[in-house]
């Protein structure tokens, strides 16, 4: 019992570790794409401007 426990806990652990690492990887990218918009918005206004 003390084997399956441990075995589970490990799994747990793991899984747990790459669901963050996937959700820290998704808000990034998230991030990156507003910037890439904010920008590309700077961009048509400097464009429309001059």
């Amino acid at each position: 019992m003390g084997k399956i426990l441990s075995a589970a806990k490990k799994w747990l652990r793991r899984l747990a570790m790459a669901y963050m690492l996937g959700f820290a990887n998704a808000i990034n990218q998230e991030v990156k794409t507003v910037d890439d918009t904010f920008f590309k918005t700077e961009e048509i206004q400097k464009d429309k401007k001059g």
